[in-house]
C-alpha cells in the first residue's frame, strides 16, 4: 500500500457525526424540559467529535506525499501546490516546482549511498555497454539515515547517475508523469541531452551517458519511512531510436525516457531538494557532500563513520578522511554555488565526528 493510499482518510465519518448532532438537536426541542440540556450538550459533544476529526483528516491530508487537487483546479492552486511537493491534479501527477538554475531529487537518494562517491562504476562502462557480463545485485541494503530503510536492486550507481537521472527529471519538469500503466515516453536527442546536462556532446560524452541510463532502467528500489513502504519499480525506462545517419554513436540518435507516478511519493512536503546546477554537476565525494549538505536546513555534527557509509565510499577507511578534507575545501572555494558552499568544517579532539557548516546557515 503506498503512503497516499494509506494515509487517505474517510470523509463520511465527519459527515455522519454532523447528521447524528443535528438529530441530536432536534430532539432537544421535543424532550422533557429537565432533559433538554443533557440532550443538547450530547448534539454539541458531537459536534466537537466531527470538528476534532475534520482537523485531523485534515492535516493528516496535508501531510500526503502526493497532495490532490481537482481536475479543474487554477493555475494558482497548481503553482502553489507545487512549490511544497509533488501533485495530482485531476488524472495527471506532477513533480515539485523547481527552478531552470536547478536539479531535484528527493532527500532520501540523496542522503543515502545509492548514488555513490566513486569513480569505479563508470569504468564498467565498456562492460555494460558491450552486453554486459557484469552481474546487478540481487538485492542489497544501502546505507541511509536509521528513519530510513532502502533495499535495491540493479547495477552499482555514482554521482555521475545522478546527474543523469536528475536530468532525466527535468524533461518532467513541466509536464505529467507517466502513469504506471502507460507507455508514453518523453523524446529528446542523445545531443540535446548532454548539454541539458551542461555537456558538450562528444562520443565519449554519448557512451557515459548511454550506459548510465542503462543502469537507471536495471534499477528499483524499496523505501521504508515513516512506517510506510514505497515502491519504485524502475527508476527509469528508455529505448532509443537511430538517427538518419549510418555508424556508430551520433547525436542525432532519438532517446525516449519514462519516468512514472511511482517516483512522485519520494517528494513529499520537505522530502526533496532543488540543488544549484552548478553543484549539481560535482563529482565522486565533493559531489555527494554538496548535495547532500544543501537539503539540510542547520549544521549538525556528524559521525564520521556514518558519512563514510552514507556516502557509499567503498570498503577503505583509510584513506577516507583525507578524501573527506580535500573535498570539503574544495566546497568552500568561492566559486562553489551559495547552496552547497562550506563556510566552515570541524572535527571532534577524538575525530570521530565532523561538524560542518554552510555559508548559507551563516548568511
Amino acid at each position: 500500500m503506498s503512503k497516499l493510499q494509506a494515509t487517505r482518510l474517510p470523509g463520511g465519518k465527519v459527515a455522519d457525526l454532523r447528521a447524528l448532532a443535528n438529530l441530536t438537536a432536534d430532539a432537544a426541542l421535543t424532550a422533557a424540559p429537565d432533559r433538554q440540556k443533557t440532550v443538547l450538550d450530547a448534539a454539541k459533544r458531537l459536534q466537537d467529535i466531527a470538528d476534532g476529526l475534520e482537523r485531523r483528516n485534515k492535516k493528516s491530508l496535508e501531510q500526503l506525499a502526493v497532495a490532490e487537487l481537482p481536475a479543474n483546479a487554477t493555475a494558482q492552486e497548481i503553482h502553489h501546490s507545487r512549490r511544497r511537493q509533488a501533485t495530482r491534479v485531476g488524472a495527471d501527477v506532477y513533480l515539485p516546482g523547481w527552478s531552470a538554475m536547478a536539479r531535484a531529487l528527493p532527500n532520501v537518494l540523496l542522503r543515502s549511498a545509492l548514488f555513490a562517491a566513486t569513480r569505479g562504476v563508470q569504468a564498467d562502462s565498456a562492460i555494460l555497454l558491450a552486453g554486459g557480463s557484469t552481474v546487478p545485485v540481487a538485492e542489497e541494503k544501502i546505507g541511509t539515515f536509521k528513519d530510513s530503510t532502502m533495499m535495491f536492486r540493479g547495477y552499482g550507481l555514482c554521482q555521475f547517475d545522478r546527474l543523469v537521472y536528475s536530468t532525466c527529471l527535468e524533461y518532467y519538469r513541466d509536464v505529467p508523469l507517466c502513469p504506471e500503466e502507460s507507455l508514453q515516453y518523453q523524446r529528446t536527442t542523445f545531443y540535446e541531452f548532454a548539454r541539458r546536462m551542461g555537456n558538450r556532446y562528444s562520443v565519449k560524452a554519448h557512451r557515459a551517458i548511454w550506459a548510465s541510463l542503462l543502469r537507471l532502467s536495471f534499477a528499483q528500489v524499496h523505501i521504508r519511512q515513516e512506517r510506510m513502504n514505497i515502491e519504485v519499480p524502475k527508476l527509469l525506462s528508455i529505448k532509443v531510436e537511430d538517427g538518419e545517419s549510418v555508424g556508430g554513436f551520433k547525436g542525432s540518435d532519438v532517446l525516449l525516457l519514462r519516468v512514472t507516478t511511482s517516483l512522485a511519493e519520494l517528494f513529499g512536503p520537505g522530502g526533496w531538494t532543488a540543488v544549484d546546477n552548478g553543484a549539481a554537476r560535482y563529482d565522486g565525494l565533493r559531489g555527494w557532500l554538496a548535495n547532500f549538505y544543501a537539503g539540510h536546513a542547520h549544521p549538525m555534527p556528524l559521525p564520521v563513520e556514518l558519512v563514510h557509509r552514507l556516502c557509499g565510499y567503498g570498503p577503505n577507511k583509510s584513506n577516507f578522511r583525507a578524501s573527506l578534507v580535500r573535498a570539503l575545501k574544495k566546497l568552500k572555494a568561492p566559486t562553489t554555488p551559495a547552496c552547497s558552499r562550506v563556510a566552515s568544517y570541524d572535527f571532534s579532539t577524538d575525530g570521530t565526528k565532523i561538524y560542518v557548516v554552510r555559508s548559507a546557515w551563516v548568511a
